[in-house]
């Protein structure tokens, strides 16, 4: 956690071996989620990041890599946090 929690979301990734095929998780371990992101809130506890996880994991109805999952991985940052996502469609911007 960076010293900026709860104000700030925590930096959260899947590490390897455990990184799940899922259309929102990278093959480097980031999560698009936009509670992690844009739409965290300081009131939001790390059981609820974890259950939010959990949820977009158990609701994938097609186990598969985002469409864009090599070029992103391929140009992202160690961070998934100094990536902006685009959560409507997977479309990412690198900073």
């Amino acid at each position: 956690f960076s010293p900026s929690y709860p104000l700030e979301s925590p930096e959260v990734m899947f590490i390897q071996p455990s990184i799940p095929i899922h259309p929102h998780v990278y093959s480097n371990g980031h999560i698009c989620l936009n509670i992690l992101y844009k739409d965290w809130s300081p009131v939001q506890t790390v059981a609820q990041v974890c259950l939010s996880i959990q949820s977009m994991l158990s609701s994938c109805v097609k186990k598969e890599l985002p469409p864009d999952n090599d070029l992103y991985v391929k140009s992202a940052r160690a961070s998934p946090k100094k990536t902006t996502w685009a959560f409507q469609v997977n479309i990412f911007h690198l900073n």
